[in-house]
C-alpha cells in the first residue's frame, strides 16, 4: 500500500479535557517503524559526514516479508554536501552519521522487485536523531495480488500511484477509476482509491471501496489495515478494530495499524489494551508517532497520572510543534504540572 497522508482537523478549544483527549482522532503520515541501525561504512569515523553531531537512522521494511537478497542500496543526497551512500544490514537497517541540520534528499534502491524510494527528511539543529522507517512496495508486475490483473488496467494503476505521490488527487483518481473499469475485482486499486478518498474526507465512499478489496482479497494484510484505519476515521470502532487485528496478526510491524487499534479501542473504553497499542507504535514507529502521544496523554490524564499525561502530551507537542492544537495543549501542560 501506499504512504497514506493524514492531516488533522481537530479544532482549538480554551481548554483541553481527557475526553477531548481520548476521543479526537489525529490523522498523521505514513506507515512505519523504527529500530536499531547500523550499516556498512555509516559509523560516526566515516570522513562522509557533513561534519554535524546529527544522524538519520533507518529500518527498511517490506510489508509482503522477508527483504530481497540484493543488497539495499541507500543514496543520500545534501545541497551544500553533495552525496554519500551505504547499504542496509541484512535486517534493513541503516544509519549516516556525523550529518549538520538542514534538507537531505534519501533514495532507496531494493532492487528490480521494489519500486525506488525517495524521501526528503529535514533535520532541526535541535534534533540530534532522526529515525526514518522505509516500507518497500513490490512493483506491480511482481506482486502476487496483480495476478489475472490486464497489463493495461496495471499500467493505470501504476500511473495513479505516480499522481497520487504528487498529491494530484484528482488525476489519480480519475486513473484508479479507469482501472476498476478494465477491471472490476482489481482489489489494490479499490484499497488505493479507498484511501485516496479518506484523505479527502470523503468516508462514504472511502469504506465501499475498502469494501470491495476486501472482498476480493479477504486475507490481504495490507487490505485489512487499510480498511481498518478508514473504518477508525468513520468511528465504526467495533469492526476496526476486528480488521486491524486481522492485519496486525499478519504484519504486526505497522506502526500506524497499532496507533489506529489504539484509537478504536480508547473509543471502546478498552484503555489497558489502547495504552500497550499505543506504546507498541511509538516503539515501531519512533518519531513519526508524535500523536501517540497525544492519545496516552489523555488515558494517563483519565487515569489522574497527571505528571505522566504532562510527559507524554509535551512529547506531543515537541514531535509535532506545528499541529492545530499544539498551543492548546501546551496549555493543557502547564495547567496539569501545576496540578501534579
Amino acid at each position: 500500500m501506499s504512504p497514506i497522508s493524514f492531516r488533522e482537523t481537530t479544532h482549538a478549544r480554551p481548554r483541553l479535557c481527557a475526553l477531548t483527549l481520548l476521543a479526537s482522532l489525529l490523522l498523521l503520515t505514513v506507515a512505519a517503524a523504527t529500530a536499531r541501525a547500523q550499516a556498512i561504512g555509516a559509523h560516526r569515523s566515516n570522513v562522509g559526514g557533513t561534519g554535524g553531531n546529527h544522524t538519520i537512522q533507518g529500518r527498511i521494511i517490506n510489508p509482503a516479508g522477508k527483504l530481497s537478497e540484493t543488497r539495499i542500496r541507500i543514496i543520500v543526497e545534501h545541497t551544500d554536501a553533495g552525496t554519500r551512500s551505504t547499504v542496509a544490514d541484512d535486517d534493513g537497517t541503516f544509519l549516516f552519521s556525523n550529518l549538520e541540520g538542514g534538507t537531505y534528499r534519501i533514495t532507496i534502491d531494493a532492487g528490480k522487485e521494489f519500486e525506488t524510494v525517495r524521501e526528503s527528511v529535514y533535520i532541526e539543529e535541535s534534533k540530534v536523531t532522526y529515525n526514518l522507517p522505509i516500507y518497500l512496495r513490490l512493483k506491480p508486475e511482481a506482486n502476487p495480488a496483480m495476478a489475472g490483473v490486464p497489463r493495461p488496467a496495471v499500467e493505470l494503476f501504476s500511473k495513479a500511484l505516480e499522481a497520487g505521490q504528487k498529491n494530484d488527487n484528482e488525476k489519480a483518481v480519475s486513473l484508479l477509476g479507469e482501472a476498476i473499469k478494465l477491471h472490476p475485482d482489481f482489489a489494490l486499486a479499490h484499497s488505493e482509491l479507498g484511501m485516496i478518498y479518506m484523505r479527502t474526507n470523503q468516508l462514504d465512499k472511502s469504506i465501499e471501496e475498502h469494501k470491495a478489496a476486501i472482498k476480493v482479497l479477504p486475507d490481504d494484510a495490507g487490505v485489512q489495515l487499510n480498511y481498518g484505519i478508514a473504518l477508525t476515521q468513520k468511528k465504526e470502532f467495533a469492526e476496526a478494530e476486528k480488521q486491524l487485528r486481522r492485519g496486525l496478526k499478519k504484519f504486526d510491524k505497522s506502526a500506524q495499524g497499532h496507533m489506529y487499534l489504539g484509537v478504536a479501542l480508547i473509543a471502546l473504553r478498552k484503555n489497558d489494551e489502547a495504552e500497550s497499542e499505543l506504546h507498541q507504535a511509538v516503539k515501531l514507529g519512533g518519531d513519526l508517532m508524535g500523536a501517540a502521544h497525544k492519545y496516552l496523554g489523555g488515558i494517563y490524564w483519565g487515569k489522574g497520572d497527571l505528571k505522566r499525561a504532562a510527559d507524554e502530551l509535551e512529547m506531543y507537542v515537541k514531535l509535532m510543534p506545528k499541529a492545530p492544537d499544539a498551543e492548546r495543549i501546551r496549555g493543557t501542560i502547564k495547567e496539569l504540572r501545576s496540578k501534579s
